[in-house]
Protein backbone atom coordinates (compact mmCIF):
# COMPACT_ATOMS: atom_id res chain seq x y z
CA UNK A 1 0.00 0.00 0.00
CA UNK A 2 1.42 3.67 -0.93
CA UNK A 3 1.70 6.43 1.41
CA UNK A 4 -1.17 8.45 -0.61
CA UNK A 5 -3.38 5.30 -0.27
CA UNK A 6 -2.98 4.93 3.00
CA UNK A 7 -4.18 8.05 3.62
CA UNK A 8 -6.95 8.01 1.30
CA UNK A 9 -8.34 4.95 3.37
CA UNK A 10 -8.51 6.94 6.54
CA UNK A 11 -11.50 8.88 4.91
CA UNK A 12 -13.63 5.71 4.44
CA UNK A 13 -16.59 5.67 6.47
CA UNK A 14 -18.71 2.23 7.04
CA UNK A 15 -20.87 2.66 3.90
CA UNK A 16 -17.05 3.19 1.72
CA UNK A 17 -15.05 0.35 0.19
CA UNK A 18 -12.20 0.46 -1.00
CA UNK A 19 -10.95 -1.25 -4.38
CA UNK A 20 -7.33 -1.77 -5.48
CA UNK A 21 -4.77 0.15 -3.33
CA UNK A 22 -5.64 3.70 -5.23
CA UNK A 23 -9.24 3.27 -5.98
CA UNK A 24 -12.17 4.47 -2.82
CA UNK A 25 -15.53 3.86 -3.70
CA UNK A 26 -17.14 6.81 -1.89
CA UNK A 27 -21.11 8.00 -1.35
CA UNK A 28 -22.26 3.99 -1.38
CA UNK A 29 -25.68 4.04 -0.08
CA UNK A 30 -27.17 0.81 2.61
CA UNK A 31 -30.02 -0.70 1.39
CA UNK A 32 -31.57 -3.36 3.85
CA UNK A 33 -33.17 -7.11 1.88
CA UNK A 34 -34.43 -9.30 4.21
CA UNK A 35 -36.87 -11.99 4.95
CA UNK A 36 -37.73 -12.05 8.65
CA UNK A 37 -38.41 -15.47 10.28
CA UNK A 38 -42.50 -16.69 10.70
CA UNK A 39 -42.71 -14.59 7.96
CA UNK A 40 -44.98 -16.77 6.09
CA UNK A 41 -46.85 -17.11 9.51
CA UNK A 42 -47.50 -14.13 10.08
CA UNK A 43 -48.25 -12.44 6.69
CA UNK A 44 -51.62 -13.87 5.86
CA UNK A 45 -52.94 -11.84 9.16
CA UNK A 46 -51.69 -8.64 7.92
CA UNK A 47 -53.28 -9.53 4.69
CA UNK A 48 -56.31 -10.35 7.02
CA UNK A 49 -56.21 -6.87 8.76
CA UNK A 50 -55.72 -4.67 5.80
CA UNK A 51 -57.95 -6.07 3.68
CA UNK A 52 -60.63 -5.78 6.29
CA UNK A 53 -59.52 -2.17 7.42
CA UNK A 54 -59.97 -0.99 3.53
CA UNK A 55 -63.10 -2.46 2.99
CA UNK A 56 -64.39 0.15 5.63
CA UNK A 57 -62.08 3.14 5.22
CA UNK A 58 -61.73 5.10 1.54
CA UNK A 59 -58.26 5.79 2.88
CA UNK A 60 -55.65 8.44 1.90
CA UNK A 61 -53.77 10.00 -1.23
CA UNK A 62 -50.19 10.39 -0.81
CA UNK A 63 -47.76 8.88 -3.61
CA UNK A 64 -50.17 6.20 -4.75
CA UNK A 65 -51.98 6.47 -8.33
CA UNK A 66 -54.51 4.72 -7.68
CA UNK A 67 -54.70 1.31 -5.18
CA UNK A 68 -55.75 2.55 -1.30
CA UNK A 69 -53.28 3.99 0.93
CA UNK A 70 -54.26 3.72 4.83
CA UNK A 71 -53.72 6.21 7.91
CA UNK A 72 -50.39 6.07 8.70
CA UNK A 73 -51.27 4.64 12.20
CA UNK A 74 -51.25 1.24 11.51
CA UNK A 75 -48.71 0.07 14.08
CA UNK A 76 -52.01 0.81 16.41
CA UNK A 77 -54.11 -1.26 14.85
CA UNK A 78 -53.66 -4.03 17.35
CA UNK A 79 -52.73 -7.57 16.99
CA UNK A 80 -49.87 -9.99 17.08
CA UNK A 81 -49.46 -9.88 13.91
CA UNK A 82 -49.00 -6.08 13.40
CA UNK A 83 -46.84 -6.32 16.90
CA UNK A 84 -44.06 -8.72 15.21
CA UNK A 85 -44.14 -6.49 12.63
CA UNK A 86 -43.09 -3.35 14.45
CA UNK A 87 -40.04 -5.55 16.20
CA UNK A 88 -38.78 -6.64 12.95
CA UNK A 89 -39.00 -3.35 11.97
CA UNK A 90 -36.90 -2.38 14.76
CA UNK A 91 -34.57 -4.81 14.50
CA UNK A 92 -33.97 -3.89 10.98
CA UNK A 93 -32.64 -0.64 12.10
CA UNK A 94 -30.53 -1.62 14.80
CA UNK A 95 -28.87 -4.06 12.61
CA UNK A 96 -28.38 -1.60 9.95
CA UNK A 97 -27.05 0.80 12.25
CA UNK A 98 -24.57 -1.85 13.16
CA UNK A 99 -23.38 -2.56 9.82
CA UNK A 100 -22.88 1.33 9.44
CA UNK A 101 -21.04 1.96 12.38
CA UNK A 102 -18.88 -0.90 12.66
CA UNK A 103 -20.91 -2.50 15.42
CA UNK A 104 -22.41 0.13 17.69
CA UNK A 105 -26.07 0.33 18.25
CA UNK A 106 -28.70 3.07 19.14
CA UNK A 107 -30.06 3.48 22.09
CA UNK A 108 -32.10 7.20 21.77
CA UNK A 109 -35.84 7.19 21.19
CA UNK A 110 -37.17 6.21 17.41
CA UNK A 111 -40.55 7.05 16.44
CA UNK A 112 -42.12 5.42 13.83
CA UNK A 113 -45.45 5.44 11.62
CA UNK A 114 -46.32 2.70 9.14
CA UNK A 115 -49.53 2.49 6.47
CA UNK A 116 -50.43 -0.20 3.82
CA UNK A 117 -51.34 0.00 0.69
CA UNK A 118 -53.17 -2.09 -1.63
CA UNK A 119 -52.33 -2.02 -5.49
CA UNK A 120 -54.36 -3.76 -7.90
CA UNK A 121 -54.10 -3.94 -11.87
CA UNK A 122 -52.46 -0.52 -13.04
CA UNK A 123 -52.25 0.79 -9.50
CA UNK A 124 -48.45 2.43 -9.02
CA UNK A 125 -47.05 4.64 -6.15
CA UNK A 126 -45.07 7.78 -7.78
CA UNK A 127 -41.64 9.13 -7.13
CA UNK A 128 -41.07 10.70 -3.79
CA UNK A 129 -38.86 10.31 -0.48
CA UNK A 130 -39.68 10.53 2.94
CA UNK A 131 -38.70 14.05 4.25
CA UNK A 132 -37.95 14.48 7.97
CA UNK A 133 -37.74 10.61 8.19
CA UNK A 134 -33.94 8.88 8.69
CA UNK A 135 -34.87 5.72 7.60
CA UNK A 136 -38.13 3.97 5.43
CA UNK A 137 -38.82 0.88 4.27
CA UNK A 138 -41.53 -1.53 2.97
CA UNK A 139 -43.08 -4.46 4.00
CA UNK A 140 -44.33 -7.13 1.26
CA UNK A 141 -47.13 -8.65 2.76
CA UNK A 142 -48.23 -10.03 -0.60
CA UNK A 143 -46.82 -9.30 -4.04
CA UNK A 144 -49.73 -10.72 -6.45
CA UNK A 145 -49.80 -13.11 -9.17
CA UNK A 146 -46.89 -12.58 -12.02
CA UNK A 147 -48.10 -10.12 -14.90
CA UNK A 148 -47.75 -10.97 -19.04
CA UNK A 149 -44.01 -11.14 -20.31
CA UNK A 150 -44.27 -7.76 -21.64
CA UNK A 151 -44.43 -6.26 -18.18
CA UNK A 152 -41.25 -7.76 -16.10
CA UNK A 153 -41.43 -4.67 -14.04
CA UNK A 154 -44.69 -4.98 -12.78
CA UNK A 155 -44.72 -4.18 -9.33
CA UNK A 156 -40.95 -3.53 -8.67
CA UNK A 157 -39.75 -0.89 -6.18
CA UNK A 158 -37.18 1.14 -7.94
CA UNK A 159 -34.45 3.91 -6.37
CA UNK A 160 -32.92 6.39 -8.38
CA UNK A 161 -29.35 7.57 -8.37
CA UNK A 162 -29.41 10.06 -5.92
CA UNK A 163 -26.02 11.74 -7.34
CA UNK A 164 -27.02 14.82 -9.44
CA UNK A 165 -26.01 14.79 -12.60
CA UNK A 166 -24.52 11.85 -12.36
CA UNK A 167 -25.91 10.66 -15.98
CA UNK A 168 -24.70 13.31 -17.61
CA UNK A 169 -21.60 11.46 -19.03
CA UNK A 170 -21.31 8.33 -20.07
CA UNK A 171 -18.09 6.27 -18.17
CA UNK A 172 -16.93 2.85 -19.75
CA UNK A 173 -17.20 0.24 -16.66
CA UNK A 174 -19.95 2.06 -14.47
CA UNK A 175 -23.23 2.44 -14.76
CA UNK A 176 -23.23 6.33 -12.91
CA UNK A 177 -26.59 7.31 -13.19
CA UNK A 178 -28.45 3.86 -13.44
CA UNK A 179 -31.33 3.12 -11.57
CA UNK A 180 -31.74 0.58 -9.14
CA UNK A 181 -34.55 -2.15 -9.55
CA UNK A 182 -36.12 -4.39 -6.59
CA UNK A 183 -38.56 -7.34 -7.89
CA UNK A 184 -39.79 -8.06 -3.54
CA UNK A 185 -40.54 -11.81 -2.55
CA UNK A 186 -43.41 -12.48 -0.31
CA UNK A 187 -42.64 -11.48 3.39
CA UNK A 188 -39.93 -9.81 2.44
CA UNK A 189 -38.72 -6.39 4.40
CA UNK A 190 -36.63 -3.81 2.36
CA UNK A 191 -35.29 -0.48 3.81
CA UNK A 192 -32.91 2.41 2.96
CA UNK A 193 -32.36 5.65 3.30
CA UNK A 194 -35.22 8.13 3.85
CA UNK A 195 -34.36 10.58 1.19
CA UNK A 196 -33.02 8.25 -1.29
CA UNK A 197 -36.13 9.04 -4.37
CA UNK A 198 -38.14 5.81 -5.31
CA UNK A 199 -41.07 4.92 -6.51
CA UNK A 200 -43.46 1.70 -7.62
CA UNK A 201 -43.74 0.66 -11.16
CA UNK A 202 -47.64 -0.35 -11.97
CA UNK A 203 -48.85 -3.29 -10.78
CA UNK A 204 -50.11 -5.65 -13.71
CA UNK A 205 -51.38 -8.81 -12.06
CA UNK A 206 -54.55 -10.57 -11.13
CA UNK A 207 -55.82 -9.85 -7.28
CA UNK A 208 -54.35 -7.33 -4.46
CA UNK A 209 -50.65 -6.45 -4.32
CA UNK A 210 -50.22 -5.69 -0.54
CA UNK A 211 -47.73 -4.10 1.07
CA UNK A 212 -47.01 -2.25 4.20
CA UNK A 213 -44.66 0.80 4.18
CA UNK A 214 -43.14 2.52 7.19
CA UNK A 215 -40.60 5.46 8.77
CA UNK A 216 -38.38 5.16 11.16
CA UNK A 217 -37.83 8.95 13.45
CA UNK A 218 -34.54 9.63 15.20
CA UNK A 219 -35.89 10.99 18.38
CA UNK A 220 -31.91 11.49 20.49
CA UNK A 221 -32.96 11.17 24.75
CA UNK A 222 -32.19 14.23 26.48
Amino acid sequence: MTELSARMKNHIQATDFSGADDTLVLWTTPILRRIPKDADAVSPELKRVVLERAALDSGDHKSNVGGWHSGEDLLTWGGGAIATLQSWIVQAFQDVTKAMTGGESYDGQLELNAWANVNRTGDYNDLHTHPACAWSGVYYVDVGTPAPDNRKRSGTLEFIDPRYGADMVFVPGAEFGAAKVIRPSNGELVMFPSWLNHWVHPYWGEGERISIAFNIRIRPRP
